[in-house]
């Protein structure tokens, strides 16, 4: 996935499907031996996007911000401070907000009131791993917004032929294998899962991207 910055409103997540089974982030947490189920706002941060607009409209430019990498935009836990994150994201309109979530049948009812068709600096995404989750990207669709994209990380069993049945109104598509952070074997990982999704994105006109294959583990678990 491409983005020049990334940002977290706050840290702190549940696991929510097979997906979530290797996340980086409870590794991460873990080894810091930080509860990676807690959910708390990051309070020494918030500046930095502030900065980036003031750079990025200097410069005449648009920048992308992939928003909470270690947590999930749209988790209930998360319902005291997402005012105070819209309200962030409307005061840097030269930011292309990337806001990610597994949990896409929260999503409507966590909107700010003055939604409307979707605010122009925000992209709503998901990540789906196996056939069965193929419906979040229903939820998705039925979201006005400015882009709608899909990150099949980790793909974990080939997608099609459902996949079909789900991917239009997707803006961009990306397709990867788990990395393991360099700490668990990761899960098996064919590219053919991959060269289908693409296949299917070239007959839809729909951007497709490889960020990665399966990785190698380094470190016990």
């Amino acid at each position: 996935i491409q983005h020049d910055y990334s940002f977290n409103f706050w840290i702190g997540c549940h696991k929510f499907t097979e997906g979530c089974k290797n996340c980086y982030m409870f590794i991460a947490q873990q080894r810091r031996t930080v509860d990676p189920t807690l959910i708390r706002r990051c309070t020494t941060t918030w500046g930095q996007p502030l900065k980036w607009q003031r750079k990025a409209k200097k410069a005449g430019e648009y920048k992308s911000v992939f928003a909470c990498s270690y947590s999930d935009f749209f988790l209930p836990e998360a319902d005291g401070w997402r005012d105070d994150a819209w309200a962030l994201i409307r005061q840097t309109p030269n930011l292309i907000w990337q806001l990610a979530s597994k949990r896409t049948h929260l999503i409507a009812e966590r909107l700010p009131k003055d939604w409307g068709d979707g605010y122009k600096n925000v992209w709503l995404g998901t990540s789906v791993e196996l056939k069965k989750y193929l419906p979040r990207l229903d939820y998705l669709r039925e979201i006005p917004c400015a882009l709608r994209w899909v990150d099949f990380a980790p793909t974990l069993e080939d997608l099609m032929p459902e996949l079909a049945e789900h991917i239009d109104g997707i803006g961009w598509v990306n397709a990867s294998g788990e990395t393991g952070c360099n700490a668990v074997e990761p899960r098996p990982f064919d590219l053919q899962w991959a060269r289908n999704i693409r296949d299917l994105c070239i007959e839809k006109g729909i951007p497709f991207f490889l960020s990665q294959t399966a990785g190698r583990a380094r470190y016990p678990a």
